[in-house]
């Protein structure tokens, strides 16, 4: 059923733009179209086309529609990421293509409103705006100076937006046809809860290509046409030489001076953190007079309890409280807390007077607190002060190395100005490895200054370039070594090894399928397991989304394991190997025992058909009308250039 529940996530309203979306508009995630200034039209509606006149009817979409909705899709990912792509990365990822979609999605609806004559009254919006949680003030009622500011931090003009609503609850009532309760009919409901609910019991045994122990050597003609055919596999990347000036606030630790005075600050205002505090173990009784309290103490001190002593003076059974092990703190502060942890061990002969009554305490442990000196944590308190004022005497140095760095047009030359250490990579790939496969490159920044290096042209330099970790750096890219098809004679050992792994690949599905072929003829699965020296497992219960990795029954064999009949025998090849599948037992769902379920997964189910019905629909609408992009206008609009312009 996961596969349906994820479908059954996009409900019809989710279609248009909805009222929950204009809802939410104010809190950055609606798509509200602020209107103003003259655009090109990228896209049209219906309508006739009449050349040199232009366009009779129809909805036009203009650039400007377009391009906004495509900055708050940015906006929306940098929310929910933390990052914002840039122009190129947006275009790269489609985000454009898909904001002209919408955007065309919308003209649509907007084209069939205007067709069927559906209209909004005033006293519509007005109800409409007026249910919006955004404008609501503290007694839940609409609160038309909160409407106004909302819209005005949103820079939005009120027109627009009523208009947006009234477009809203139209789209609402074009749609609103389509009733999702009960469209999928209940015995189709019932064969996929059945199909979906339906688990299986598998035997399962796990060959690894390892069974073919040894594999010989390729001749070599062999080994050359292998190469021909898989060169691409053997490609030495690009390889890049690089030096940089890295500044972090480890580097400038040692500059950092720390007086006797803030060490001894840091410890006063620390103390907790290098001490534990005394505690005791505490019961007390209570009594609502100072008289009452000294009799319970004078009974206790002649040889009652104080569980006794209580008793007899307050009638109470159970007057006694184990407040347990506490700490000062743990106790209301004032007369109470200061009376406990003044007392002796034992019965404290003074009651306690406090805003909750007369309390008799009795001490029965104490643990005396422990303080660590000073000296004991100066050298920790030092390497603590350095770290956080070593982040300033680094955004000093940054500056000052900007600045050399903006007059000498030259990493090397500011760094030798200000006495930076210039440091570089020989040969790394953009993994930052070398040829040997090995990460040499390592340390703070290491994966922005491979990504920098990589991003820099021959004998260049980047930018001042920042980490999300607080460090700066500059990168020369000093040599590029293009990527390049090697020899065979340069990586015959790396051939030779793929080939004797494909070799052996081979060679072990051919005995598994020799072993499935034996199993299918009425052969005994665990000899069989037992002969190819592995063991056979029987998984948990699954269901066809389910996996059991402890008996090596992956996804893929789970599917499997679906597709057979019980005691049919079938593999699937994995990473390093097969896992032959046999069905042993089939659990059937059981609909009377999952009603509540079952009617759940219908909702869902309704709505999924309904969603398939409102895309029909308007997929149809859109047929109806026609749909006209110009291309190039909209290349245009979201050219190179046109991006670093916005």
């Amino acid at each position: 059923m996961n596969k349906f529940r994820k479908y059954a996530g996009y409900v019809i309203m989710a279609l248009l733009m909805s009222t929950l979306i204009i809802s939410f508009a104010l809190w950055g995630i609606g798509d509200m179209l602020r209107q103003g200034g003259a655009s090109s039209e990228v896209a049209h509606v219906g309508g006739t086309h009449i050349p040199v006149y232009g366009w009779v009817g129809g909805t036009s979409v203009s650039v400007t529609e377009v391009r906004d909705l495509f900055n708050r899709q940015l906006e929306q990912i940098q929310r929910q990421t933390g990052q914002r792509p840039d122009p190129e990365q947006a275009l790269r990822y489609g985000i454009h293509v898909r904001a002209l979609e919408d955007t065309v999605q919308r003209a649509v609806i907007d084209n069939a409103i205007q067709e069927y004559g559906l209209s909004v009254s005033d006293a519509e919006v007005r109800a409409a705006i007026a249910r919006n949680p955004a404008f609501q003030g503290s007694n839940n009622a609409f609160d038309p100076i909160l409407y106004k500011n909302r819209l005005q931090q949103a820079r939005i003009q009120e027109s627009s937006y009523v208009a947006d609503i009234r477009r809203e609850i139209a789209s609402a009532q074009l749609l609103g046809i389509i009733h999702t309760q009960g469209l999928a009919p209940t015995t189709f409901r019932d064969d996929i809860f059945k199909m979906e609910g339906e688990k299986r019991v598998a035997d399962t045994v796990y060959v690894p290509d390892t069974v073919i122990a040894t594999v010989p050597k390729p001749t070599a003609e062999q080994l050359n046409t292998y190469f021909e055919a898989n060169k691409t596999r053997f490609q030495i990347p690009e390889y890049r030489a690089f030096s940089y000036v890295l500044l972090t606030a480890d580097d400038v630790t040692d500059q950092v001076n720390v007086s006797a005075d803030q060490l001894k600050q840091e410890y006063d205002a620390r103390q907790a953190e290098f001490g534990a505090p005394e505690k005791r173990d505490v019961d007390q009784a209570m009594a609502d007079s100072e008289d009452k309290a000294k009799k319970i103490i004078a009974a206790a001190q002649g040889g009652k309890s104080l569980e006794d002593a209580t008793k007899e003076v307050t009638g109470a059974a159970d007057g006694v409280i184990k407040l347990g092990t506490v700490m000062k703190k743990d106790l209301p502060a004032g007369a109470l807390a200061d009376g406990v942890f003044a007392a002796p061990e034992g019965l404290d002969p003074t009651p306690i007077q406090s805003p909750l009554g007369w309390h008799v305490v009795r001490i029965n442990k104490i643990e005396a607190g422990k303080v660590t000196s000073f000296d004991e944590v100066k050298d920790k308190l030092t390497k603590d002060l350095k770290a956080q004022l070593a982040p300033d005497i680094l955004i000093k140095q940054v500056n000052d190395f900007e600045r050399v760095l903006s007059k000498t047009q030259s990493m090397k030359a500011a760094a030798e100005e200000l006495q930076l250490k210039v440091k570089s990579y020989e040969n790394v790939d953009a993994r930052g490895q070398d040829a040997a496969g090995k990460q040499v490159v390592l340390g703070p920044a290491s994966a922005e200054l491979v990504q920098a290096a990589f991003s820099t042209r021959e004998s260049t330099e980047s930018d001042l370039l920042e980490t999300q970790k607080g460090e700066y750096f500059v990168v020369r890219t000093d040599r590029i070594t293009p990527a390049r098809i090697p020899a065979l004679t340069e990586v015959e050992a790396k051939v030779t090894e793929a080939w004797q792994t494909e070799e052996r690949r081979k060679l072990s599905d051919a005995k598994v399928k020799e072993a499935v072929d034996k199993a299918n003829a009425g052969g005994d699965l665990a000899a069989i397991a037992k002969d190819l020296g592995v063991e056979m497992r029987t998984s948990k219960p699954v269901t066809r989304y389910d996996a059991d990795a402890a008996n090596q029954l992956s996804q893929q064999a789970t599917q499997e394991v679906f597709r057979l009949a019980v005691g049919k025998v079938a593999a699937v090849r994995i990473a390093d190997g097969n896992v032959i599948v046999r069905p042993k037992e089939i659990q059937p769902a059981d609909l009377a025992k999952s009603k509540e379920t079952l009617d759940r997964f219908g909702t869902q189910l309704d709505t999924l058909v309904g969603n398939d019905l409102v895309a029909q629909l308007l997929g149809a609408l859109r047929q109806k009308y026609g749909v006209t992009v110009d291309q190039p206008a909209f290349a245009q609009a979201f050219s190179p250039q046109q991006q670093q312009q916005q």
